[in-house]
């Protein structure tokens, strides 16, 4: 376990008591001849985003290596034990066990850090790979609906907002329609908070090119609890009846070993599908670095001009043979996806849960990361949206805004932390990014601060991807309107409003800093301005139970007042030497 609060060892007291130095200075040579407030924070606020990201790395490092384990019993905190006071460095390494590399153990997630506030004069372009995973969100569901909060390193800003539909505009004539709005942030004083929405071009069910699927079941034993196995098995059910003659579906299950339970069979054939979903069984244990190769050679085996090929993972961990056997087979992956199989990654239960595998699986193989803990959410990805799900209109998406910093003076993108780019990677034709499927909505949010209200336009976005059958390049650049400003946040969009109250919740879940002074009533309050007809969708009603929820379990402290003996210098205002 990965975050504040879990019993991790500090990454050093060193770096924080070095930070604080460093702040003091800053403080102190306010009162000396020739010191002035700086003309951004970004030097300020460096210190600390040095602190979470020194702890992040030192984390990192040490994943890699296959180093990191927690003990069962802290991977959940109870209310009480969430409401302790922060344990004794010796305390903190007894709670990390240092390990041979070998499997990776109970619930594992990694924290990216959070992404700086900047100046646009050091940096006026921020570029990001798209993303449409939405598997943080459905963990975190799952953790407070039994009760506990979620990890903070299990969080994602951008896979809670890509959680929700908004009802963007179809595009008219191209492959995305664009949507942006700005308007004054109620949580961070001086700031604005743009909305990106973008959405792709549907396929109509009779235009979807034939899927040629293969599924690769985990039937473990831990599959039997919580009715995980049946979950999978309905599932399977409900994709299998939308499938046609000309697609095909295949299934590889694992336990004490892995087999074909189903070799390709057209989609008609239901019978005989039926019967190889009905005869899985949960037993034994599970790696499934076997499993995937036997599901990507029966998906290599079909070759039609235009179809599509995925091979769909299915499990409530990922065990493999330790560090070189993961990335061995993430490299596999890679090269399937560049021969024009993908795979995507769907999560149910948690048991060896290998989060950062997972996405990471999902990353490379050029598929989406979900997380499926009803009936529901199924549905949503099988039923409601088959045609999205497997068919890609967008390969390699990569979006870059950049700001002109006579309007702009600072910016901070709100997640896609572990999807940020260069401007040389977002120029590359090479670079990996995100793949986006028929009718997906990918949004993001940014904070901004203005030199003064903008007369015209103050940037512009530009989106790259790649077409999926011709392997062309496409790009869309549409500059960013002042009209886009909404003078008073009371006037953003139904859709604005909920990407807010997401982003803000999900940013109050895993700690961040730039959101230290906005409390859970608050966070409320922001769900609350979201128009009532919009509050009714079974969705967005669910958010508004699980703010709720989080309210009432949070019982941590604040990071800056535990960690920080000057916590109350206000860290955008911080004086520099000059």
């Amino acid at each position: 376990m990965t975050g504040r609060g879990a019993g991790f060892a500090p990454p050093g007291r060193a770096i924080i008591l070095q930070a604080v130095r460093r702040l003091v200075l800053a403080a102190l040579a306010a009162a000396a001849p020739g010191c002035t407030r700086p003309s951004h924070p970004s030097a300020a606020t460096a210190d600390v985003a040095a602190v979470d990201e020194s702890a992040a790395g030192n984390r990192d490092r040490n994943s890699r290596r296959g180093l990191i384990r927690t003990r069962p019993s802290t991977t959940h905190r109870d209310a009480a034990s969430a409401s302790a006071p922060t344990p004794a460095l010796s305390e903190s390494l007894d709670a990390v066990l240092l390990l041979p590399p070998a499997a990776y153990t109970d619930v594992y997630f990694r924290h990216y850090g959070i992404n700086p506030t900047i100046d646009t004069e050091e940096a006026a372009v921020s570029s990001f790979a798209l993303d449409v995973d939405t598997a943080s969100f459905g963990i975190a569901r799952a953790e407070l609906e039994r009760g506990v909060m979620p990890q903070e390193a299990a969080v994602r800003v951008e896979e809670f907002v890509n959680a929700f539909d908004y009802d963007y505009a179809q595009p008219a004539a191209s492959d995305f329609s664009v949507q942006i709005e700005v308007s004054p942030s109620e949580r961070r004083p001086g700031f604005h908070t743009m909305v990106v929405g973008l959405r792709a071009r549907d396929v109509a069910g009779k235009d979807r090119a034939p899927a040629h699927l293969v599924f690769v079941i985990d039937r473990s034993s831990s599959m039997a609890k919580g009715g995980r196995l049946p979950l999978v098995q309905d599932a399977l059910r409900a994709l299998a009846a939308q499938l046609g003659p000309k697609d095909s579906v295949a299934i590889v299950a694992y336990g004490n070993t892995a087999e074909v339970v189903l070799e390709p069979t057209p989609g008609n054939r239901g019978p005989v599908i039926e019967e190889a979903i009905s005869g899985l069984v949960a037993s034994g244990s599970a790696e499934v670095d076997t499993a995937l190769r036997l599901g990507y050679e029966l998906a290599a085996r079909t070759v039609a001009e235009g179809a599509i090929r995925r091979v769909v993972l299915c499990t409530d961990g990922v065990v493999t043979g330790g560090p070189d056997t993961a990335q061995a087979l993430l490299a596999s992956v890679a090269d399937f996806a560049r021969r024009g199989v993908s795979l995507s990654a769907i999560g149910v239960g948690m048991d060896d849960y290998d989060d950062v595998l997972l996405e990471q699986l999902a990353n490379r193989g050029d598929g989406t990361y979900d997380y499926v803990d009803r009936m529901a959410e199924a549905e949503r990805m099988f039923l409601q949206n088959l045609t999205g799900t497997v068919q890609v209109v967008a390969r390699d998406a990569k979006v870059q805004i950049e700001f002109d910093p006579e309007h702009v003076a600072r910016y901070r993108l709100i997640g896609y932390e572990n999807r940020g780019l260069s401007a040389d990677a977002f120029a590359s034709e090479d670079t990996d990014a995100g793949e986006i499927g028929a009718g997906h909505e990918v949004t993001a949010l940014y904070e901004l601060q203005f030199r003064a209200p903008p007369v015209d336009a103050f940037g512009t976005l530009r989106l790259r991807y790649r077409r999926p059958h011709t392997g062309l390049s496409a790009e869309l650049v549409q500059p960013i309107a002042a009209a886009s400003i909404h003078s008073a946040a009371i006037d953003a969009s139904p859709s604005a409003k909920l990407a807010m109250a997401v982003a803000a919740y999900a940013e109050k879940l895993r700690g961040s800093y730039w959101i230290r002074g906005v409390d859970w009533p608050a966070i409320e309050a922001a769900f609350s301005v979201i128009p009532g007809d919009w509050q009714r969708r079974p969705e967005v009603a669910e958010l508004g139970q699980l703010i709720g929820v989080a309210a009432r379990l949070d019982r941590r402290s604040d990071r800056t007042d535990r960690d920080l003996a000057f916590s109350r210098l206000d860290f955008e205002r911080m004086p520099v030497l000059q």
